[in-house]
């Protein structure tokens, strides 16, 4: 008996041999069904920032060894590890709507569905689905994502699984040390600069030292020196000067700042120049001096030169308290052009009969202040 049904079982296994060979299938419906989808033609994901739990886009680019008809569709998923895919956005291939009608962060596939009386076409012909503010995995390694399109009876037509990688980003870093060199030099009538601001100058300075010589009276006398920053400070800078008095003779008396201002005080509203009142009895009328700049910056600040009042030089007086800006840029400074690295400042001075005899002398201090 077992030897009967050994041979049955040999004879079946060579009918069912023979029917494979002979039409490359088993051709009985409803006892065995094997399936297996094709792959995608071409895909790739580009996705834009890879660092773990960066909010990032995916932009997919595909192209199909399958049409897609109306009503078929083209789904992407995501491995576990994405999230946020509430409040993404996506983007379909024309000829397609996003058919994704409800989404979390557990809800990781975003489709395109084929609108009616339309079509996807196979290659060469590529078509892009853009998804928008996910949230990379809070850990770095491989993903898989997974672009399959679907018939109308959501039977697989083709299959394409890709990877991306999740990996830490790469912090760089650099030191640019910060720079400021600050010169200040003499100016006189033969150099470069022979004018500050349509004024000549009377003589030559140095870097330390601004001579005014003997004065006359009814006559005005100028000196000047040329100021030079060179910083990579962001904001720039701002160049001050401030006096420590009047200048002031061994008996006390005082040129008084300009304009006829008391003693230890000047005028801090620019002005055209004028001339000492020298009205007896009035000490602070007897003479004065002040100072212009010929850096626009600073005469937006406080002092106003040519350029704004048609070749007319405008003064401040300094005063002991408050320093005068004669200098300032917003950004680096190259110490050589001028408004920007470079700026001259005049210092004239002028007296009357009246003022008292002596040799008078201060102290000027300019101070440079950049902004990194």
């Amino acid at each position: 008996m077992l030897k009967r049904h050994q041979g049955r079982i040999a004879l079946i296994a060579i009918m069912i041999f023979s029917l494979v060979a002979m039409y490359g299938f088993y051709p009985f419906n409803g006892l065995i069904k094997f399936a297996k989808a094709g792959s995608l033609y071409s895909v790739k994901d580009t996705i834009s920032d890879s660092d773990k739990q960066a909010s990032s886009s995916h932009a997919i680019v595909f192209s199909m060894s399958t049409a897609l008809g109306e009503n078929e569709y083209v789904e992407v998923s995501f491995q576990t590890g994405f999230t946020n895919f509430a409040s993404a956005a996506i983007n379909c291939p024309a000829n397609t709507t996003a058919s994704t009608t409800s989404a979390s962060d557990d809800y990781r596939v975003l489709r395109c569905k084929v609108d009616a009386g339309q079509s996807l076409a196979v290659q060469p012909a590529t078509h892009t689905i853009t998804i928008y503010n996910l949230l990379n995995p809070n850990a770095t390694g491989d993903k898989d994502v997974t672009v399959t399109t679907y018939d109308n009876t959501d039977t697989v037509k083709d299959e394409t699984v890709l990877k991306v990688y999740i990996i830490d980003d790469v912090t760089v870093r650099a030191t640019v040390d910060a720079t400021l060199t600050f010169t200040v030099s003499g100016l006189g009538p033969y150099s470069t600069k022979s004018t500050v601001n349509g004024i000549g100058l009377s003589g030559t300075s140095t870097a330390e030292e601004i001579n005014f010589g003997t004065l006359h009276s009814n006559a005005s006398t100028t000196f000047a020196q040329n100021l030079t920053v060179s910083t990579n400070a962001t904001d720039g800078f701002i160049v001050t000067v401030q006096k420590d008095q009047d200048l002031q003779n061994a008996a006390g008396a005082t040129i008084n700042s300009f304009n006829n201002s008391p003693d230890g005080t000047g005028s801090t509203t620019p002005g055209p120049w004028s001339d000492p009142g020298g009205v007896l009895e009035s000490p602070n009328t007897y003479g004065h001096w002040g100072l212009t700049s010929d850096d626009d910056d600073a005469a937006d600040n406080l002092i106003m030169t040519n350029d704004y009042y048609q070749g007319e030089a405008y003064y401040v007086g300094t005063d002991g308290t408050d320093p005068t800006i004669v200098m300032a840029h917003v950004g680096p400074a190259d110490g050589s052009t001028q408004n920007i690295g470079m700026a001259a400042v005049a210092y004239s001075v002028r007296i009357s009969d009246l003022q008292e005899a002596g040799d008078y002398s201060t102290i000027l201090t300019y101070v440079c202040t950049p902004t990194y």
